[in-house]
């Protein structure tokens, strides 16, 4: 392997090689992130070179304008009504985004789990995670695929207790559960995003 091609990541369908992995395999394979982690458990989407320099860029963007930071957390989640929920769901997802990054597989899935369930709940107008999904599901604002993954670990803020997480029997507490939380979370939040526009 050529020493410039060290920091780039194999598509284990086609071979070619690219510092970003999942646009790749949307566009050129119609695949979201969790349909090939289901193909090729254990797969990456960006190299750690390429998270450090989109990092060092954003943090020199922030440095040069520290109120650039509340200002982009805050468009995040224009979408959301509830005004005193917005500055919750941005702590809670930027801190999400730290825990995916650091491997931190349990406190990811806690935090996307409880994002995700704050903007269905919001979306549509309801005040159970139960009832959101299901509400979600038959208004067509989630594929059924999303709402398989969503409902099995629906309860994962109780994960919090070993014991519950003992009890569930199923292991999702896991790379692969934190990484197809956070797609459906970054998923939805583009949607709505982009209904809003």
């Amino acid at each position: 392997m050529k020493k410039q091609d060290s920091n780039l990541l194999k598509c284990q369908i086609c071979s070619k090689s690219f510092p970003v992995l999942a646009t790749h395999i949307n566009r050129k394979h119609n695949l979201t992130a969790a349909e090939y982690l289901k193909r090729f458990p254990g797969s990456k989407f960006t190299t750690k070179e390429y998270r450090q320099r989109l990092s060092m860029t954003a943090n020199s963007r922030f440095i040069q304008n520290p109120e650039l930071r509340k200002v982009v957390a805050s468009r995040t989640f224009d979408f959301i009504k509830n005004d005193n929920l917005k500055p919750l769901l941005s702590r809670d997802y930027k801190t999400a985004k730290d825990c995916l990054f650091n491997n931190l597989w349990k406190p990811s899935i806690i935090l996307y789990g409880s994002l995700i369930e704050a903007i269905l709940r919001e979306k549509t107008e309801t005040n159970s995670f139960k009832i959101a999904l299901d509400k979600a599901l038959d208004g067509k604002i989630i594929s059924e695929d999303e709402f398989h993954q969503i409902h099995l670990v629906r309860d994962s803020r109780n994960f919090v207790h070993l014991h519950k997480e003992l009890e569930k029997g199923v292991q999702v507490v896991n790379e692969w559960w934190a990484k197809s939380l956070s797609d459906i979370c970054e998923s939805l939040i583009k949607r709505f995003r982009n209904e809003e526009k």
